[in-house]
Protein backbone atom coordinates (compact mmCIF):
# COMPACT_ATOMS: atom_id res chain seq x y z
CA UNK A 1 0.00 0.00 0.00
CA UNK A 2 1.22 3.28 -0.49
CA UNK A 3 2.29 5.13 2.76
CA UNK A 4 0.66 7.03 4.51
CA UNK A 5 -0.28 10.62 3.82
CA UNK A 6 -3.54 12.30 5.97
CA UNK A 7 -4.73 14.98 4.15
CA UNK A 8 -8.36 17.11 5.94
CA UNK A 9 -10.86 16.36 4.02
CA UNK A 10 -13.69 18.92 3.17
CA UNK A 11 -16.18 16.50 2.24
CA UNK A 12 -19.27 18.86 2.49
CA UNK A 13 -17.79 21.80 0.11
CA UNK A 14 -19.68 22.32 -3.44
CA UNK A 15 -17.92 20.95 -6.48
CA UNK A 16 -17.62 23.79 -9.03
CA UNK A 17 -19.93 23.55 -12.36
CA UNK A 18 -17.96 21.25 -14.21
CA UNK A 19 -17.13 21.33 -18.19
CA UNK A 20 -17.17 18.49 -20.59
CA UNK A 21 -16.25 18.05 -23.58
CA UNK A 22 -15.12 14.71 -26.06
CA UNK A 23 -12.71 14.60 -28.48
CA UNK A 24 -12.95 11.27 -30.83
CA UNK A 25 -8.90 10.27 -31.85
CA UNK A 26 -11.02 7.71 -34.02
CA UNK A 27 -14.01 5.57 -33.71
CA UNK A 28 -12.50 3.04 -31.02
CA UNK A 29 -10.22 6.20 -28.69
CA UNK A 30 -10.62 9.58 -27.61
CA UNK A 31 -10.46 11.70 -24.59
CA UNK A 32 -13.12 13.19 -22.32
CA UNK A 33 -12.17 16.76 -20.96
CA UNK A 34 -13.92 17.03 -17.42
CA UNK A 35 -12.90 20.18 -15.61
CA UNK A 36 -9.57 20.82 -17.96
CA UNK A 37 -8.09 17.05 -17.04
CA UNK A 38 -7.90 15.16 -20.19
CA UNK A 39 -9.15 11.48 -19.88
CA UNK A 40 -7.83 9.25 -22.43
CA UNK A 41 -10.21 5.85 -23.03
CA UNK A 42 -9.94 3.38 -25.61
CA UNK A 43 -12.70 0.60 -26.63
CA UNK A 44 -11.83 -2.80 -27.80
CA UNK A 45 -14.05 -5.96 -28.63
CA UNK A 46 -17.80 -6.56 -29.62
CA UNK A 47 -20.98 -7.12 -27.75
CA UNK A 48 -22.52 -5.99 -24.58
CA UNK A 49 -20.85 -2.07 -23.97
CA UNK A 50 -19.06 -2.37 -20.17
CA UNK A 51 -17.39 0.66 -18.83
CA UNK A 52 -14.21 0.06 -17.23
CA UNK A 53 -12.91 2.96 -15.26
CA UNK A 54 -9.58 3.25 -14.03
CA UNK A 55 -7.02 3.36 -16.89
CA UNK A 56 -6.81 3.30 -20.67
CA UNK A 57 -3.09 2.36 -20.80
CA UNK A 58 -3.06 -0.83 -17.74
CA UNK A 59 -6.09 -2.54 -17.81
CA UNK A 60 -6.69 -3.04 -21.54
CA UNK A 61 -3.63 -5.60 -20.42
CA UNK A 62 -5.54 -7.51 -18.03
CA UNK A 63 -8.19 -8.64 -19.74
CA UNK A 64 -8.26 -11.51 -22.34
CA UNK A 65 -8.80 -11.34 -25.75
CA UNK A 66 -12.18 -13.97 -25.37
CA UNK A 67 -13.67 -11.85 -23.62
CA UNK A 68 -13.63 -9.27 -26.09
CA UNK A 69 -15.51 -11.67 -28.20
CA UNK A 70 -18.16 -10.99 -26.16
CA UNK A 71 -18.10 -7.36 -23.74
CA UNK A 72 -17.29 -4.14 -26.04
CA UNK A 73 -15.14 -3.20 -23.02
CA UNK A 74 -14.40 0.83 -22.92
CA UNK A 75 -11.51 1.37 -20.81
CA UNK A 76 -11.10 4.79 -19.25
CA UNK A 77 -8.57 7.28 -16.92
CA UNK A 78 -9.81 8.31 -13.93
CA UNK A 79 -7.75 11.61 -13.20
CA UNK A 80 -4.81 10.25 -11.28
CA UNK A 81 -3.75 8.18 -14.56
CA UNK A 82 -4.36 11.18 -16.90
CA UNK A 83 -1.85 12.22 -19.49
CA UNK A 84 -2.97 15.79 -19.19
CA UNK A 85 -3.84 16.80 -15.58
CA UNK A 86 -5.34 19.83 -14.37
CA UNK A 87 -4.31 20.81 -10.69
CA UNK A 88 -7.23 21.73 -8.21
CA UNK A 89 -7.23 21.81 -4.17
CA UNK A 90 -7.49 18.49 -3.02
CA UNK A 91 -9.58 19.56 0.03
CA UNK A 92 -12.42 19.33 -2.50
CA UNK A 93 -11.83 16.16 -4.06
CA UNK A 94 -14.57 13.69 -2.55
CA UNK A 95 -16.17 11.16 -3.51
CA UNK A 96 -18.59 12.65 -4.95
CA UNK A 97 -16.22 14.36 -7.21
CA UNK A 98 -15.40 11.42 -8.18
CA UNK A 99 -19.13 10.02 -8.84
CA UNK A 100 -19.33 13.21 -11.00
CA UNK A 101 -16.23 11.98 -13.55
CA UNK A 102 -17.98 8.85 -14.02
CA UNK A 103 -21.58 10.30 -14.86
CA UNK A 104 -19.58 12.98 -17.44
CA UNK A 105 -18.17 9.80 -18.87
CA UNK A 106 -20.80 7.89 -18.93
CA UNK A 107 -22.65 11.26 -20.41
CA UNK A 108 -19.75 11.76 -23.33
CA UNK A 109 -19.86 8.12 -24.43
CA UNK A 110 -23.85 8.55 -24.95
CA UNK A 111 -24.57 5.27 -22.36
CA UNK A 112 -28.05 5.33 -20.93
CA UNK A 113 -27.51 2.53 -19.02
CA UNK A 114 -24.20 0.49 -19.04
CA UNK A 115 -22.51 -2.84 -17.29
CA UNK A 116 -20.13 -0.58 -14.82
CA UNK A 117 -16.77 -2.80 -13.95
CA UNK A 118 -13.72 -1.70 -11.70
CA UNK A 119 -10.69 -3.50 -10.19
CA UNK A 120 -9.20 -2.44 -6.78
CA UNK A 121 -10.80 1.00 -5.79
CA UNK A 122 -12.08 1.58 -8.80
CA UNK A 123 -14.50 -1.06 -8.41
CA UNK A 124 -15.08 0.55 -5.18
CA UNK A 125 -15.67 4.16 -6.77
CA UNK A 126 -17.61 2.26 -9.07
CA UNK A 127 -20.24 0.87 -6.32
CA UNK A 128 -20.76 4.30 -5.23
CA UNK A 129 -21.83 5.45 -8.46
CA UNK A 130 -23.91 2.89 -8.71
CA UNK A 131 -25.38 3.62 -5.08
CA UNK A 132 -26.03 7.36 -6.32
CA UNK A 133 -27.47 6.43 -10.04
CA UNK A 134 -28.80 3.18 -10.30
CA UNK A 135 -30.67 4.16 -12.88
CA UNK A 136 -27.61 4.06 -15.07
CA UNK A 137 -26.33 0.76 -14.20
CA UNK A 138 -27.28 -2.21 -15.40
CA UNK A 139 -24.97 -4.30 -13.50
CA UNK A 140 -21.79 -3.90 -11.33
CA UNK A 141 -18.68 -5.49 -11.28
CA UNK A 142 -15.64 -5.61 -8.65
CA UNK A 143 -12.40 -7.01 -8.73
CA UNK A 144 -10.42 -7.10 -5.75
CA UNK A 145 -12.00 -4.03 -4.46
CA UNK A 146 -12.24 -3.26 -0.50
CA UNK A 147 -15.45 -3.22 1.38
CA UNK A 148 -13.83 -1.74 3.76
CA UNK A 149 -10.65 0.15 4.10
CA UNK A 150 -8.00 2.18 5.73
CA UNK A 151 -9.07 1.73 9.28
CA UNK A 152 -8.01 -0.72 11.96
CA UNK A 153 -10.74 -4.00 11.09
CA UNK A 154 -9.03 -3.51 7.64
CA UNK A 155 -5.30 -3.66 9.43
CA UNK A 156 -6.14 -6.82 11.11
CA UNK A 157 -7.73 -8.80 8.71
CA UNK A 158 -4.74 -7.75 5.98
CA UNK A 159 -1.76 -8.79 8.79
CA UNK A 160 -3.77 -12.08 10.17
CA UNK A 161 -4.02 -13.05 6.32
CA UNK A 162 -0.32 -12.22 5.66
CA UNK A 163 0.61 -14.35 8.76
CA UNK A 164 -0.87 -17.40 6.46
CA UNK A 165 1.55 -16.74 3.99
CA UNK A 166 4.15 -19.38 2.89
CA UNK A 167 7.68 -18.38 4.87
CA UNK A 168 9.09 -18.22 1.10
CA UNK A 169 6.57 -15.77 0.40
CA UNK A 170 7.27 -13.32 3.39
CA UNK A 171 11.01 -13.74 3.17
CA UNK A 172 10.56 -12.44 -0.56
CA UNK A 173 8.62 -9.75 0.26
CA UNK A 174 11.49 -8.44 2.67
CA UNK A 175 14.03 -9.17 0.42
CA UNK A 176 12.22 -7.03 -2.30
CA UNK A 177 12.07 -4.06 0.59
CA UNK A 178 15.40 -4.10 1.15
CA UNK A 179 16.24 -3.51 -2.45
CA UNK A 180 14.01 -0.22 -3.16
CA UNK A 181 15.97 2.68 -4.23
CA UNK A 182 16.04 6.09 -2.75
CA UNK A 183 12.89 7.74 -3.85
CA UNK A 184 14.41 11.42 -3.36
CA UNK A 185 16.24 11.07 -6.50
CA UNK A 186 13.27 9.59 -8.33
CA UNK A 187 10.40 11.21 -10.31
CA UNK A 188 7.05 9.95 -9.09
CA UNK A 189 5.97 7.54 -11.37
CA UNK A 190 8.94 4.95 -10.64
CA UNK A 191 8.17 5.43 -7.02
CA UNK A 192 4.13 4.18 -7.60
CA UNK A 193 5.87 1.30 -9.94
CA UNK A 194 8.48 0.23 -7.50
CA UNK A 195 6.50 -0.19 -4.72
CA UNK A 196 3.95 -2.05 -6.84
CA UNK A 197 7.01 -4.14 -8.08
CA UNK A 198 8.10 -5.06 -4.53
CA UNK A 199 5.00 -5.80 -3.12
CA UNK A 200 4.23 -8.59 -6.02
CA UNK A 201 4.15 -11.28 -3.50
CA UNK A 202 1.24 -9.36 -1.37
CA UNK A 203 -0.42 -8.81 -4.77
CA UNK A 204 -0.25 -11.65 -6.85
CA UNK A 205 -0.78 -15.76 -6.54
CA UNK A 206 2.94 -16.31 -8.02
CA UNK A 207 4.66 -14.32 -6.01
CA UNK A 208 7.72 -13.29 -8.23
CA UNK A 209 5.36 -12.20 -11.14
CA UNK A 210 6.66 -10.02 -13.85
CA UNK A 211 4.42 -7.13 -13.02
CA UNK A 212 6.20 -3.66 -14.15
CA UNK A 213 5.09 -4.24 -17.77
CA UNK A 214 1.77 -3.62 -16.96
CA UNK A 215 3.04 0.10 -16.08
CA UNK A 216 4.75 0.52 -19.16
CA UNK A 217 3.63 4.13 -20.79
CA UNK A 218 1.30 4.93 -17.49
CA UNK A 219 1.19 8.35 -16.57
CA UNK A 220 0.95 9.05 -12.31
CA UNK A 221 -0.35 11.75 -10.67
CA UNK A 222 0.69 10.67 -7.20
CA UNK A 223 -0.46 13.40 -4.85
CA UNK A 224 -4.18 12.88 -5.90
CA UNK A 225 -3.37 8.52 -6.00
CA UNK A 226 -1.99 9.71 -1.93
CA UNK A 227 -5.14 11.94 -1.56
CA UNK A 228 -7.84 8.79 -2.87
CA UNK A 229 -6.26 6.67 -1.20
CA UNK A 230 -5.19 8.24 2.49
CA UNK A 231 -7.99 11.07 2.43
CA UNK A 232 -11.33 10.15 0.34
CA UNK A 233 -11.35 5.96 1.42
CA UNK A 234 -9.73 6.27 4.84
CA UNK A 235 -11.75 4.64 7.28
CA UNK A 236 -14.18 3.38 4.49
CA UNK A 237 -17.07 1.17 4.98
CA UNK A 238 -19.43 0.29 2.39
CA UNK A 239 -22.21 -0.79 4.02
CA UNK A 240 -24.41 0.54 7.09
CA UNK A 241 -25.97 -1.61 9.78
CA UNK A 242 -28.36 -3.02 6.57
CA UNK A 243 -25.87 -3.93 3.64
CA UNK A 244 -27.41 -3.99 0.41
CA UNK A 245 -25.98 -3.69 -2.91
CA UNK A 246 -27.81 -1.13 -5.82
CA UNK A 247 -28.01 -3.19 -8.58
CA UNK A 248 -27.10 -6.71 -9.57
CA UNK A 249 -23.59 -7.02 -8.17
CA UNK A 250 -20.22 -9.60 -8.87
CA UNK A 251 -17.72 -9.64 -6.82
CA UNK A 252 -14.71 -11.18 -8.28
CA UNK A 253 -11.77 -11.74 -4.88
CA UNK A 254 -8.23 -13.65 -5.00
CA UNK A 255 -7.51 -16.00 -2.36
CA UNK A 256 -3.89 -14.87 -2.23
CA UNK A 257 -4.79 -10.88 -2.03
CA UNK A 258 -3.06 -9.95 0.89
CA UNK A 259 -3.56 -6.40 0.04
CA UNK A 260 -7.22 -6.51 0.21
CA UNK A 261 -8.35 -9.29 2.25
CA UNK A 262 -11.12 -11.56 0.34
CA UNK A 263 -12.04 -12.49 4.14
CA UNK A 264 -13.85 -9.26 4.76
CA UNK A 265 -16.42 -9.74 2.03
CA UNK A 266 -17.56 -13.07 3.84
CA UNK A 267 -19.96 -11.61 6.02
CA UNK A 268 -22.46 -9.98 3.34
CA UNK A 269 -22.95 -13.50 1.48
CA UNK A 270 -26.26 -13.64 2.06
CA UNK A 271 -27.20 -9.69 0.66
CA UNK A 272 -29.82 -10.09 -2.04
CA UNK A 273 -28.15 -9.41 -6.09
CA UNK A 274 -24.84 -9.85 -3.85
CA UNK A 275 -22.83 -12.43 -5.86
CA UNK A 276 -19.72 -13.32 -4.25
CA UNK A 277 -16.60 -15.61 -6.33
CA UNK A 278 -13.74 -16.36 -4.77
CA UNK A 279 -10.19 -17.39 -7.18
CA UNK A 280 -8.39 -20.09 -5.78
CA UNK A 281 -4.96 -19.21 -7.59
CA UNK A 282 -5.31 -15.77 -7.67
CA UNK A 283 -4.23 -12.79 -5.70
CA UNK A 284 -5.01 -9.08 -7.04
CA UNK A 285 -5.50 -9.31 -10.67
CA UNK A 286 -7.80 -12.58 -11.00
CA UNK A 287 -9.03 -11.52 -14.61
CA UNK A 288 -5.18 -11.71 -15.39
CA UNK A 289 -4.29 -14.79 -13.21
CA UNK A 290 -7.24 -16.90 -14.16
CA UNK A 291 -8.26 -15.61 -17.45
CA UNK A 292 -10.59 -18.56 -18.08
CA UNK A 293 -12.41 -19.22 -15.13
CA UNK A 294 -12.75 -15.07 -14.85
CA UNK A 295 -14.28 -15.23 -18.31
CA UNK A 296 -16.65 -17.76 -17.84
CA UNK A 297 -18.10 -16.94 -14.57
CA UNK A 298 -18.75 -13.27 -15.63
CA UNK A 299 -20.45 -14.08 -18.95
CA UNK A 300 -22.36 -16.40 -17.23
CA UNK A 301 -23.43 -14.47 -14.34
CA UNK A 302 -24.35 -11.61 -17.59
CA UNK A 303 -26.72 -14.24 -19.07
CA UNK A 304 -28.16 -15.60 -16.12
CA UNK A 305 -28.89 -11.96 -14.75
Amino acid sequence: MLSSFLLVLSLLTASPQRSVNIHFTSPSSGTIKVDGTELSYVAEGQGIPCLVIGSSVYYPRTFSDYLRKHLRLYFVDMRWFAKTYKERNLNSFTVNTLVEDVDSIRKALKFEKIVLMGHSIHGTIAFEYAKRHPANVSHLVMIGSPVIFANREYATAADSLWKTASTERRQLQEYNWSRLPNFDQHPELQEVVENYVAMTPKYWYNPSYPARGLWRGMTIHSSLLHHLYNGIFLNYKMFGKKPKVPVLTLVAEGKFDYVIPFGLWDRYKAVPNLTLCLFEKSGHTPQLEEPERFDRVLIEWLKKH
